[in-house]
């Protein structure tokens, strides 16, 4: 393994290639040890979980209960928030991760990690006179009455505003049944995304699809370099649960 003098010891190319592998298999030796530990440490632990109000119709709460019987010796604290403010939460370290809208965030600050593409879609009464179509331009609604759910009012509003108008909010709520029971009242017309109006979907309602697209996206938000054992654990988990993102537009 060794050419030696008097003076210096230099590697024979066996050495060489001798150090090539022992290196490799220390740092497997060390990776094993810290997979380990991983384990170790989850038999407790604290994990605090942000999630858009609608989570449940995202598929998100079968994951945190899934996570939460694979790892029974966790606590996890869920709130739920408008994705602003899950966010500004994350960033002072007042939550470990976030199920969220991503938009505006970038990836320098961020871990990102993709779970569904989604789109607004209109859901109304079937008693409404859009109910006899089933696309129309985002422009031709600018004297209808709006009932929202809180988070996803910015997006909406910015869209119209690019279309050409205010939109008329006459209600909002951070519950999409209670939005739901409204539209079936007669009370106006609610843009929900996709996941959510098909679940909500009865036949007092019908759905509209209206130009141009308003794309909405979920995504497992972790600020950079703020990793535990258990987040890691825990983003490996929903991501495995998902898979590859889901395209519902």
């Amino acid at each position: 393994l060794f050419i030696r003098n008097t003076r210096t010891v230099q590697l024979t190319p066996a050495g060489k290639e001798f150090v090539f592998y022992a290196k490799r298999i220390l740092s497997e030796i060390n990776d094993v040890k810290n997979a380990m530990l991983a384990h170790i440490n989850l038999n407790r632990g604290n994990i605090r979980v942000g999630a858009v109000p609608a989570m449940g119709y995202l598929g998100i709460t079968p994951v945190i209960a899934s996570f939460q019987k694979a790892y029974p010796g966790i606590n996890m604290e869920i709130c739920e928030e408008n994705s602003i403010n899950l966010v500004k939460k994350l960033a002072k370290a007042e939550l470990d991760v976030a199920f969220t809208n991503p938009i505006n965030l970038t990836d320098d600050e961020f871990d990102i990690y993709p779970l569904i593409n989604d789109k607004m879609v209109l859901f109304l009464s079937i008693r409404h006179k859009l109910a006899e179509r089933n696309i129309v331009p985002l422009s031709e609604l600018s004297h209808e009455k709006f009932l929202i759910v809180t988070g996803l009012r910015d997006d909406f509003v910015r869209h119209c505003h690019q279309v050409g108008f205010e939109p008329n909010i006459i209600s909002s709520s951070i519950q999409a049944p209670t939005i739901k029971e409204l539209v079936e009242e007669g009370l106006g017309i609610a843009p929900f995304t996709t996941r959510i109006a098909n679940a909500l979907l009865n036949s007092n309602t019908k759905i509209v699809h209206f130009t141009p697209i308003l794309k909405r996206s979920i995504a497992l938000v972790i600020v950079k370099n703020k990793n535990t054992n258990v987040t890691k654990v825990f983003k490996d988990f929903v991501l495995k649960h998902f898979g590859s993102v889901q395209n519902l537009y």
